[in-house]
């Protein structure tokens, strides 16, 4: 899977400013159009401006987040089932829990 690189986001900004079709843009880099559409939705300002070190340190941040997978484990079952059991709790409420005390847990699904 290929990811836009810094140098591409510098591109796409200065393309971008000047009024290039995001079509244009993406033949330019050679990738997709609807990368470069993604790209602009993802890390653009809520007035619609496109700053690339601002984009490269979201787009840093998102993988950082998402980049390990998260097993449901012995341990965690269990600790959901006790949670569930012995105190009632729904799994908003568990997940909301393991958050603030920076517990490992799944999603609420």
């Amino acid at each position: 899977m290929k990811h836009i690189t810094k140098e591409q986001r510098y591109v796409i900004s200065s393309l971008f400013k000047r009024g290039v079709s995001r079509t244009e843009i993406a033949k330019e880099l050679g990738v997709h159009k609807t990368s470069i559409g993604r790209e602009l939705k993802r890390n653009s300002t809520k007035t619609g401006k496109y700053n690339p070190d601002n984009a490269n340190i979201l787009a840093n941040e998102r993988k950082e987040r998402f980049g390990f997978k998260r097993r449901f484990t012995k341990a965690i079952e269990q600790r959901v089932k006790d949670y569930i059991t012995i105190e009632q709790w729904s799994p908003e409420q568990i997940v909301g829990y393991c958050k603030k005390h920076d517990i490992d847990m799944v999603s609420i699904e």
